[in-house]
């Protein structure tokens, strides 16, 4: 009852700062869809990819404990947001990339084991990445950090977290990830 009742705080702030900043957001449709591409996404998806960040956090944080047993629900709410964005997503690269997560959520849902929900979650990972790395400015507005582990892993947590791997079963030293000339 208490995390549902934060999860909405939560979402109802990043929807008031969506609203406070939606003029700065930097992002454009109509691009084609290839790894070189800049992920873009229209304002009125911008609310629903911050609804997927918050549910995506929330399960980092599970996945980081070993608990399962809400993995499920936060599935579907990742899914609930993901067919919102597809719907106000109209077509090309953000299009694309609500689509993977929306196909990351739904075998986050069937996932029977950790294994399955950690390989689930690295497909939502690795959905969201192109649009930080075309928006890098995004990260710090989220208060984000793309971090990586030895093993070559990478996801999205709280700048302000201690950086700990999702996919390792005991801490191991990992390191934020960062593209060359940027700044902690």
């Amino acid at each position: 009852m208490i995390k549902r009742n934060h999860l909405k705080k939560c979402m109802l702030f990043f929807l008031f700062s969506y609203c406070c900043y939606a003029q700065d957001i930097s992002a454009h449709e109509g691009h084609g869809h290839s790894h070189d591409t800049i992920i873009t996404i229209g304002k009125n998806t911008f609310a629903h990819l911050q609804s997927i960040l918050l549910t995506y956090q929330v399960v980092y944080s599970h996945l980081v404990k070993k608990e399962l047993s809400e993995i499920t629900d936060l599935a579907k709410q990742l899914e609930d947001s993901a067919q919102q964005g597809i719907r106000t997503e109209s077509k090309g690269a953000g299009h694309h990339m609500i689509q993977h997560i929306l196909e990351g959520a739904g075998n986050l849902k069937k996932a029977k084991s950790l294994q399955e929900s950690q390989e689930a979650f690295a497909s939502i990972s690795n959905a969201l990445f192109p649009f930080f790395e075309s928006w890098p400015n995004q990260l710090k507005r989220n208060g984000l950090k793309i971090c990586h582990c030895k093993k070559g892993h990478r996801w999205l947590q709280p700048k302000s977290d201690p950086t700990v791997c999702p996919y390792s079963s005991a801490e191991s030293l990992i390191y934020p990830y960062l593209k060359e000339g940027e700044n902690e």
